[in-house]
């Protein structure tokens, strides 16, 4: 429990603060437990800040794998619309994960950068098998028109990151009417005519 109760602040904190700015001693406070108690679970704030890294990227792809598994009776189209709007409304949802997660990429912590390739390269092919099984079904079925699954999957990454991005600069009902010009566009340039 205290272990899950550390992770919670220290996601508050980094998230907010960023690495720099988050101290041990505000999690410990955060929690109600001494500063030193927090070694107990994580023997330095680095190791902190990974498991942190680590529990955000496995809420991220439990919840890619729950929608996958919801929509496999879909045709691709819906499929893949269905994924760019859950994972925009996941963001919205957890803004502490998604303001984490931004913080950590645009600016990794020094002893985290080398790992921080790794980490989402390991994110990235865990999405992927979800993603490619979508085009490579809307290939099979004609819907998507012919083309390398790579490129497909470098666009719908450019897509979602670009989403992730630029839903913090509208208001969410107008960012929401720019999501539906913007799925229109990014279906119209795969789809087969």
């Amino acid at each position: 429990m205290t272990a899950n109760a550390i992770l919670k602040a220290a996601l508050a904190q980094f998230a907010e603060l960023g690495f720099e700015g988050a101290s041990l001693a505000g999690i410990a406070q955060v929690v109600g437990i001494k500063k030193q108690s927090i070694a107990t679970y994580f023997t330095k704030k680095e190791e902190l800040f990974f498991a942190v890294f680590q529990a955000m990227s496995r809420h991220y792809i439990e919840f890619l794998a729950q929608l996958h598994g919801s929509l496999q009776a879909e045709p691709a189209e819906q499929r893949l619309r269905t994924v760019v709007f859950s994972n925009y409304r996941y963001k919205v949802e957890h803004p502490e994960l998604t303001a984490f997660y931004k913080r950590a990429v645009q600016f990794p912590p020094p002893f985290f950068q080398d790992v921080l390739q790794q980490q989402i390269a390991e994110m990235e092919q865990r999405s992927s098998m979800l993603y490619r099984d979508i085009f490579e079904q809307g290939i099979r079925t004609g819907d998507i028109r012919q083309q390398q699954t790579d490129s497909l999957l470098a666009a719908f990454y450019c897509l979602l990151d670009g989403i992730a991005m630029q839903m913090f600069f509208y208001p969410p009902e107008e960012f929401e009417r720019r999501l539906e010009d913007i799925w229109s566009i990014f279906w119209t340039g795969i789809r087969k005519i």
